[in-house]
């Protein structure tokens, strides 16, 4: 993320969009209090989710060499259905 951050080409609005995230989940003001049912984190982790959702393709660039290229998209195998026999 620093190296993101620092970055002059990244989007000004995706650097802006990760520094207010970070300053909500920091700040004590809340949609939702975090006393309120344990609900109060909620809202934090929806946020952040959401922030990296929306970046997360911008920061594959910013990745450690040495974890570039481990997890490759095409390969996964989606809705394959299987059982399992317990003996």
């Amino acid at each position: 993320m620093p190296k993101f951050l620092k970055d002059p080409q990244a989007s000004l609005w995706k650097k802006l969009m990760v520094i207010l995230g970070i300053v909500y989940v920091i700040s004590p003001f809340d949609i939702l209090p975090d006393p309120v049912l344990g609900l109060g984190f909620v809202d934090d982790a929806v946020l952040i989710a959401y922030m990296v959702s929306k970046i997360f393709d911008e920061l594959e660039k910013y990745a450690p060499e040495g974890a570039k290229g481990k997890f490759d998209r095409d390969k996964v195998i989606d809705h394959v259905e299987y059982k399992i026999d317990d003996e």
